[in-house]
């Protein structure tokens, strides 16, 4: 009897929880629903990498927070349980397959934390999406699934609320940077609506089975209340999916909402007839919105999103997949794959000169970033996670959480199916972890067949309490790092981002070096940081003292940028502009720059920007040499590298605009002239082309002028001032100078620079005419381009047509602003 009593007291004893334990398993649970709650809401404007780095800061934190607590209450109870799941041997293979390709990887540092701004395809973000994982599978029971549920409810209706004000034009924060329509809480407007369809069953059998997953609820009214809510949730959630109507796929919406019916109307779940018209009436405005198609209910004027095509992101993962079958490049290293093994094809889109860093569905950048081993794993273990979720649903008998894995499912499937579809950024991705962790949680905590545990006990065996001493000593230590990490990174990207709001170039340079300071791993602070050096630089320079220092600082930094990222094409990139604006102030800076830009072409073999760098290099070369042996070598070489890059791309007009002027160095006007007419063709709203080919129709009709030319198209203009000057003719100029080469640089200048007048009068003839009309052309357009005006005046002083030289020579006179100007064109033209 007496020991009876004792066994009795030992297990009251058990069952009673020390108030250590209630308070890390109430740390535990609260960090768990915290991260449903505040992650997909979660944003500060801050930081420059954008919100989806905030909430993944935060989403860090609390599961950080959460491991801790859950591997001191191991600790403190003696023991840790670890359920065994189908998901345990999948989930450490993927594990295994991240690691490996990351040490393999092309860019170390990416692949470990992300590149800027993709932080989310990291392999420090999958191995926190594990800890996430087992985190929640092993504390929660039924009642906490239901909570877990509803704060992902709460957050869903309160991001659907505030993006339909922001839609409506309605501005609910003070923040500055908040007030447009097209901000929300998930970054992307395309994301967004993507969340919404997420949220569509969520919300749907949040408010059609609140009493089925309450069924012990006594209060009628609060259930009530909430319904009502949620049916209003549920008309907001539509109402922005019609505003996103160009971004919303309909078909996903669809798909979602019909799953839940299927399990509802096949009575897997029992749901009452005139709870299932909630699911039933959102089926039928969701066909309806799909037939409807284009119409507009309310016109919004939000900006359009690009990202690349299914085709070209399947191409690329191909190529790679060819190159790198079993690892890929990296872990979040799509930039690198990207830049390597695009089409020749790419180049005549729109966005040919944009590095993209993310693909078209996750499948093709697996499939370059972690090679088939990667893409494999990935598959089997959503695989599993869906049959889990599916298995629990069909033949499990809890109509509570039936009902919230049923929402959670359908979720999950539409979320897996944009991710496939679509280019989807992180906080996106963080959205997809967190449906697909509860879904799969609530799956094995109701699944029909007990899964075993594994019990780490301090009490039973010496070797399981070294064990669990070690995993709690790893963990703190891991969270230590991280955790630090993480706060040092935020903190960096702050400065960052306090830089690009500030104006001073010098304190510009002072706020990055704090984030260089907490960050120094992040390639892009120093390129900007170089940036501003070689600003600092020109500014030094034009005052012709004092350049020296901050030319070699800005040198070192963008070199630092190149050794943590030896291979990301835009990097390199960098560092070659770098050294051809330093070319002014340095000798040798053309031959680093040039040795740049070969780097370039070998990371980015398609792009024809590197190769009209090196032609516009190769042009500078020539004007500094005296030798014209030496400089007719070094033209040949530019219009060798123009070739090629107008072969990579043949509407490269800035490529054709190049071969001219090289052409016209080397003295041949008619093959100016025909490379000319190709860059008028190739780019019919820029008037400098247009101007240049007049200018060489008027030097070669006023030199050679018995020479018959074909008239060429006629071409619309902007408002563009290029330098001109008259001796015999009229020469242009060109130069070498930084940034990208979108179109050719000009030398612009305010007012024309006016030499003596042209000696020997001509008769017209068909270039002198066709110089007339391209030059009458551009004044229809732009009628105080000065330059034009003189050029004409020019022309008919040539052509001995003094009425009109005098006109124009008269208008010339008042665009002038100079006095000085206007002294000598009168002195030219006798006015």
């Amino acid at each position: 009897m007496l020991e009876k009593i004792k066994s009795g007291l030992k297990t009251k004893n058990l069952n009673q929880a020390p108030p250590s334990v209630k308070a890390l398993d109430f740390i535990i649970i609260s960090a768990i629903f915290l991260i449903f709650l505040l992650c997909p809401l979660f944003f500060t404007g801050l930081v420059g990498q954008g919100m989806g780095f905030e909430k993944l800061m935060l989403f860090y934190f609390l599961v950080l927070l959460g491991v801790v607590c859950w591997a001191t209450k191991g600790i403190v109870v003696g023991e840790l349980k670890l359920k065994r799941t189908p998901l345990d041997w999948p989930i450490m293979g993927m594990l295994v397959i991240f690691a490996f390709s990351t040490i393999l990887s092309v860019n170390h540092k990416d692949s470990l934390i992300g590149s800027y701004g993709n932080s989310a395809k990291s392999l420090v973000a999958v191995l926190l999406f594990t800890l996430f994982y087992y985190l929640v599978v092993n504390n929660i029971n039924v009642k906490k699934i239901k909570l877990l549920f509803w704060s992902l409810i709460s957050s869903s209706v309160l991001i659907i609320v505030y993006s339909f004000f922001q839609l409506a034009d309605i501005f609910v924060l003070p923040l500055v940077f908040t007030k447009t329509a097209s901000f929300n809480p998930i970054g992307s407007l395309s994301s967004l609506s993507m969340f919404a369809v997420m949220a569509l069953p969520l919300l749907a059998m949040g408010a059609a089975q609140i009493k089925g997953i309450h069924s012990g609820l006594k209060n009628r009214i609060i259930p009530f209340f909430i319904k009502i809510l949620l049916i209003i949730a549920i008309a907001g959630c539509l109402a922005v999916m019609t505003m996103l109507k160009g971004f919303t796929f309909w078909p996903v919406a669809i798909i979602g909402i019909v799953i839940v019916l299927m399990f509802l109307l096949s009575k897997i779940i029992n749901i009452s007839r005139g709870n299932l018209a909630i699911p039933l009436v959102v089926f039928a405005s969701l066909i309806i919105l799909l037939v409807l198609g284009n119409f507009n209910f309310i016109n919004l004027n939000l900006p359009a999103e690009v990202s690349l095509s299914r085709s070209a992101s399947w191409d690329i993962a191909k190529a790679s997949l060819i190159k790198d079958p079993f690892f890929g490049s990296g872990p979040s290293t799509f930039y690198y794959s990207f830049s390597k093994y695009k089409e020749l094809d790419f180049n005549n889109s729109p966005l040919w000169n944009v590095r993209f860093d993310n693909s078209s569905g996750v499948l093709f950048e697996l499939m370059a970033n972690t090679g088939a081993l990667g893409v494999l794993s990935v598959i089997v273990v959503a695989l599993i996670a869906l049959s889990i979720c599916f298995i629990a649903l069909i033949k499990t008998k809890n109509e509570e959480v039936q009902s919230i894995l049923l929402a959670l499912f359908a979720s999950f499937i539409v979320a897996l199916m944009f991710a496939l579809l679509f280019s989807v950024n992180n906080s996106f991705i963080l959205i997809l972890v967190l449906a697909a962790c509860l879904s799969v949680s609530s799956a094995i905590v109701i699944y029909p067949e007990k899964f075993k545990t594994v019990n780490l006990s301090l009490r039973t065996s010496p070797k399981y309490a070294l064990a669990l001493s070690a995993i709690f000593l790893t963990v703190s230590a891991g969270v230590v790092i991280l955790f630090t990490m993480g706060i040092k990174m935020y903190l960096a990207d702050v400065y960052a981002k306090e830089s690009v709001q500030t104006n001073d170039v010098n304190q510009k340079i002072e706020i990055l070096e704090r984030a260089i300071a907490l960050a120094p791993y992040q390639d892009v602070y120093y390129i900007n940081l170089a940036n501003h050096y070689i600003n600092l630089a020109n500014q030094q320079a034009a005052q012709q003292a004092g350049y020296e220092n901050y030319l070699s600082l800005a040198i070192e930094r963008a070199k630092k940028a190149v050794e943590i990222s030896p291979n990301k094409a835009g990097v390199n990139e960098a560092m070659a502009l770098i050294y051809e604006n330093s070319a002014f102030y340095a000798r040798g800076s053309l031959e680093w720059s040039e040795s740049y830009y070969n780097k370039v072409i070998e990371l980015d073999p398609n792009n024809p920007t590197a190769y009209v760098r090196l032609a516009l290099i190769n042009m500078a070369r020539a004007n500094q040499e005296t030798d014209e042996t030496e400089k007719k070598y070094f033209v040949g070489e530019a219009i060798k590298k123009y070739e090629i890059a107008t072969q990579k791309k043949q509407d490269l007009a800035a490529g054709y605009y190049g071969k001219a002027i090289a052409y016209e160095s080397l003295a041949n006007n008619n093959q100016a002239i025909e490379e000319l007419k190709k860059a008028v063709i190739s780019n019919r709203n820029n008037i400098d082309y247009r101007f240049e080919l007049g200018r060489l129709y008027f030097n070669r009709g006023a030199t050679q002028p018995n020479l018959a030319q074909t008239a060429t198209e006629d071409i619309t203009m902007q408002d563009v001032t290029p330098e001109i000057t008259s001796d015999q003719g009229m020469e242009g100029e060109e130069g070498v100078a930084g940034g990208e080469v979108m179109e050719e640089e000009l030398s612009v200048e305010p007012t024309p620079t006016i030499t003596q007048p042209a000696a020997a009068v001509v008769s017209r003839n068909e270039d002198i005419n066709l110089a007339e009309q391209i030059f009458l052309s551009i004044l229809q357009v732009v009628p105080n381009h000065a330059n034009t005006r003189y050029s004409l005046a020019v022309l008919y002083q040539k052509v001995n047509e003094a009425d009109s030289m005098e006109v124009m020579a008269d208008s010339l006179l008042n665009i002038l602003a100079d006095q000085a100007t206007k002294d000598i064109v009168r002195q030219q033209f006798g006015r």
